[in-house]
């Protein structure tokens, strides 16, 4: 009796501690929190009630880090297409919806706009998205407190390494952002608590714009063809996505095709496009037809299909998906050997780069260093490369996608260019001089964006 007397009590004491925690915005209306495996589309979403973790920031006793280069995909938006709805992006739950005013008030305070100033082709911008409504290709609250969350685990994995703490040190940091809201506004929100809350070690930074979506801030990487290019990769795809489907994915496209909000989307990016948009991360049902309903084992696979057509397109041949791919990656692997060479040269400095992008941003990095991954990568998406110095070896670079170290996968980190989990920073300058080119099938940049 004394240990059933035992179990009920601490039944009782399970059932008042969940029940708080769901009146304090665990659960929204009685709903449970999400619960799925890493492959399941909701993965794409990033849903705030889940941890960031990653190996970034670890330390390493013989080698000083010395570089940070961080591309990241914005957070979560609404879809490109039109919408139809005024009220579905207001945060999910009670907590975030407190946490964004807070972060607005953040944001729109003197010392954040003193701080993170903004260049001048991209203050037309505003500084953080509309609460609740929704608007086509626009962040969401929680797209903004996504990377306010990973600003913040940032902050806490590097904050204690030899990038800050070295006495005599100057740090240099710069953001990129492209010219859109949605970067703009994760840039800012990123920057706020990654950079702003660290200001203390830091001179004020102004957020560049850059002229593309794969961050070119130099005439040395300009192609004004790059629409074209990217318009006939897009529509190479669609044409090996209809010769690749099988007999059951090519079912599932006509289901989607049914329903109204997908009815337009012939292409499978923008499938999952609406579908994250308006359904998944807006944590709404999928559409039905009666009994009918679209499931996410239905976009699972379209999913699996655009990685397998993304990764064969740029490893079996050379076409225009390496030409435009390799174009798209340069500007930021040739401003990573830009700090290489700086750290070199001022032993005194320490270099931060944060760009704030697209998938198709992130997406072409990790094509050309040969990284797989899941296509397209989803919302926050960060590629870090972070840049340590060893007493009598040099430099070395540690790459990381999503929090773990993919060095290993690097098409040109083997052998004797890797080392301590990590490649010879002169591989990586060697690949961006020469071997990203070879890649490619031309000699160099301007080679990219003939006709």
């Amino acid at each position: 009796m004394d240990w059933i007397l035992i179990c009920l009590i601490f039944i009782t004491l399970y059932a008042v501690i969940k029940y708080k925690n769901d009146a304090n915005g665990e659960t929204i209306t009685g709903e449970a929190k999400p619960n799925w495996q890493s492959e399941d589309i909701r993965e794409m979403c990033q849903f705030l009630e889940h941890e960031v973790t990653g190996q970034e920031g670890d330390l390493w006793a013989k080698l000083r880090l010395r570089g940070l280069t961080i591309v990241f995909r914005h957070g979560e938006r609404s879809p490109l297409s039109a919408i139809e709805d005024d009220t579905g992006c207001i945060p999910y739950r009670y907590v975030d919806r407190k946490n964004f005013i807070a972060y607005k008030q953040l944001a729109e305070s003197d010392g954040v706009v003193n701080f993170l100033k903004l260049d001048p082709e991209l203050q037309q911008y505003p500084r953080y998205p509309l609460y609740a409504k929704c608007v086509r290709g626009m962040l969401s609250a929680e797209g903004a407190l996504q990377h306010v969350r990973l600003g913040k685990y940032f902050r806490h994995r590097y904050e204690k390494t030899r990038l800050f703490t070295d006495e005599n040190q100057r740090i240099v940091a710069d953001v990129v952002s492209s010219k859109y809201n949605r970067t703009v506004q994760s840039a800012l929100a990123f920057s706020t608590e990654f950079l702003y809350k660290q200001r203390a070690l830091l001179t004020p930074i102004q957020i560049k714009a850059s002229n593309f979506s794969y961050h070119c801030i130099d005439p040395s990487c300009v192609c004004d063809i790059n629409k074209e290019i990217r318009e006939t990769y897009e529509d190479e795809f669609l044409a090996e996505f209809h010769k690749m489907k099988s007999d059951d994915v090519a079912e599932e496209e006509k289901r989607i095709l049914s329903f109204d909000a997908l009815s337009q989307s012939f292409h499978p990016f923008e499938m999952i496009d609406v579908a994250l948009g308006k359904y998944v991360c807006r944590r709404r049902p999928l559409p039905c037809h009666g009994n009918d309903c679209l499931t996410f084992d239905t976009f699972n696979k379209v999913i699996n299909l655009t990685t397998l057509i993304g990764s064969r397109m740029f490893d079996e041949r050379i076409g225009v998906a390496r030409r435009l791919q390799s174009m798209e990656a340069y500007p930021i692997l040739s401003y990573l050997k830009d700090s290489i060479e700086k750290i070199r040269k001022f032993p005194h400095s320490n270099y931060i780069q944060i760009f704030s992008g697209h998938d198709v941003t992130v997406a072409p990095i990790l094509r050309t260093l040969g990284v797989p991954f899941v296509d397209p990568p989803h919302y926050t998406s960060r590629i870090v490369f972070e840049i340590y110095e060893h007493s009598d070896e040099g430099l070395f670079v540690r790459v990381l996608y999503n929090g773990h170290n993919r060095s290993f996968d690097v098409r040109f980190c083997q052998g004797e260019n890797l080392k301590y989990g990590m490649c010879r920073a002169k591989a990586f300058e060697e690949f961006v001089k020469k071997g990203l080119f070879e890649l490619a099938g031309v000699s160099e940049f301007k080679d990219f964006c003939h006709n």
